[in-house]
């Protein structure tokens, strides 16, 4: 029988231990819970708030470098968002989307805010524990499945505490004498107990002051999912800047060739009719100069573009020699985008509002500007607290104890009921960590204000500037449009004028020269002024959702 006890005893130990795993499983589960509420809250979206790092995008650098080294049939993993990738020519392309979301998934910085959400989390859930009730003793164990025994004087005891957000607390223990039960004589015990109730009335009183910690913990997991949203947005369009930027490198190179071939062909050109008599050797040496200017410019071009595009791999965390190239179809769409665009709205600012109403939109929508004036809110309580350090300590305390002993051979209980009152009062007079501490919440407070107005300002100034780089865009775009065109015609009328011995070779040159500026100039524009339309939204707070 005593084995039996023994066994159930060891058994529930062993069920109610803490573990690091189940550290770990509960800690996750507590802290998901919390940030997934205040996430629902902020954004309204119904998806849960996960720190866990996916695996498949380091599966996807395995298969990348599987493909590098040249090992067929390798399986792609699927990515939640990202359409399957396919290889062509043993390269992977990679869509606007898709590297958004392989970007998001993969991006140190993004999993580090993720983290921070999670730690702000942990904290809230232990300054909620600071107003939990706490067991001690013979009934935590219990609970824990390890009870515990003063063996010093044959006691078990219990006790329970809690703590109330206006101030108050209240602590209770129980001690059961074991002695007597011990040695077999249950009729025999002692058992003593008793409980006690504080309250302030002054200095640490009120429900502001006591559960300051806890709404700091509660604003702190708030200030994490606002950085966190707001470097969503600043991320994806650093993202899509970088993904056009490469595209741009990729078209500037492809204009390059195309020149480079034009101009051989005006050399060849330029070469028969020297041998026929109808052109000088100077203007064959011209076409000649240009065309291994053009062939340089190949070689620049070319090296710039694959610069660019190990840049961005790296950006989206993927190796620098992982074959993945981006869809030129990307800069094709925006083009057509933008040209539907400049055909259907008068100017680049019909779908925005009015630049002061944008400006009162920016300053409530902006998430890293909420951050900075729960800061200055943070530091108005920071200020009363520190005031209310300042008062007088009043506290009244109430308690009350029982004490019981039975006897077996009197068949008697003697009891013992004591009750206490007490108001502790002490004098202002020594306060000098407390007074310093004040004064240096007011300075903390002024600086807080003068960080808000300064990122104000810094906002407004963003959202000006925005709205006059789009209004600019827009202007140049429809002016690289029409150079490109006069180019396009300029070309082409020299190319007449040539055959018929109407114009020179330098004028050949430079309308082939001008076509490629323009042709370059107008890839710029278009990206330019999409680029322009999202960091102004971007500005205002209101960035696309990717």
């Amino acid at each position: 029988m005593a084995s039996l006890s023994a066994a159930a005893c060891l058994c529930a130990w062993l069920v109610g231990c803490m573990t690091p795993e189940k550290a770990e499983r509960e800690a996750d589960e507590t802290a998901i819970a919390l940030a997934t509420d205040m996430w629902r809250r902020q954004t309204g979206c119904t998806n849960a708030f996960d720190i866990a790092r996916p695996a498949d995008v380091l599966t996807l650098r395995i298969a990348l470098e599987a493909v590098r080294q040249g090992v067929t049939n390798t399986v792609f993993p699927r990515i939640e968002g990202v359409d399957p990738l396919q290889l062509t020519n043993g390269v992977a392309r990679l869509s606007l989307a898709d590297a958004l979301r392989i970007g998001a998934r993969n991006n140190r910085r993004y999993q580090t805010l993720k983290e921070t959400v999670y730690q702000k989390a942990i904290a809230l859930d232990t300054a909620r524990y600071a107003f939990d009730t706490t067991f001690t003793g013979f009934l935590l164990g219990t609970l824990t499945g390890s009870p515990e025994i003063n063996k010093d004087y044959a006691q078990g005891g219990a006790g329970a505490s809690r703590r109330f957000e206006n101030g108050a607390s209240l602590a209770g223990n129980m001690a059961l004498d074991v002695t007597k039960m011990i040695r077999d004589d249950w009729h025999s015990f002692g058992w003593t107990g008793d409980l006690t109730a504080t309250l302030p009335l002054l200095r640490g009183s009120g429900r502001d002051i006591v559960r300051e910690p806890l709404t700091q913990a509660e604003r702190d997991l708030d200030y994490a999912l606002l950085t966190f949203d707001r470097y969503r947005q600043t991320y994806a369009l650093s993202v899509v800047r970088a993904y056009y930027n490469v595209l741009r490198y990729a078209q500037t190179h492809r204009n390059s060739n195309d020149n480079a071939k034009r101009l051989e062909l005006n050399w060849r050109r330029a070469e028969m009719m020297f041998k026929a008599g109808r052109m000088n050797r100077i203007q064959s040496d011209q076409a000649k100069t240009d065309l291994l200017t053009a062939r340089q410019t190949v070689i620049t071009t070319e090296q710039s573009y694959q610069d660019a595009l190990d840049n961005f791999k790296i950006t989206l965390g993927l190796a620098p020699e992982a074959p993945v190239v981006l869809k030129d179809e990307e800069l094709e769409k925006l083009q057509s985008q933008m040209e539907s665009l400049a055909q259907n709205q008068p100017d680049a600012l019909s779908e925005f509002p009015t630049q002061n109403d944008a400006l009162n939109i920016a300053l409530v929508e902006r998430r890293d500007l909420a951050v900075t004036r729960g800061d200055v809110v943070d530091a108005e309580r920071a200020v009363m607290v520190a005031a209310d350090a300042l008062r007088a300590d009043i506290t009244v305390e109430g308690g009350a104890s029982y004490n019981a002993q039975r006897r077996q051979r009197k068949n008697s209980v003697d009891e013992t009921i004591a009750t206490t009152a007490k108001l502790k009062f002490s004098a202002p007079w020594d306060r000098r960590r407390e007074r310093n501490a004040y004064r240096r919440a007011l300075i903390a407070l002024e600086q807080c204000r003068r960080a808000l107005q300064e990122d104000e300002d810094a906002v407004k100034n963003e959202v000006r500037a925005g709205y006059r780089a789009l209004v600019a865009a827009r202007v140049l775009y429809d002016n690289k449009v029409e150079a490109y065109k006069t180019a396009c015609m300029r070309v082409a009328a020299n190319d007449l004028f040539m055959q018929s011995g109407r114009s020179s070779m330098r004028d050949i040159l430079e309308a082939e020269s001008a076509l490629l500026t323009a042709r370059n100039a107008l890839c710029s524009a278009v990206i330019d002024w999409r680029m322009s339309d999202l960091s102004l939204r971007n500005a205002m707070g209101i960035g696309e959702r990717w």
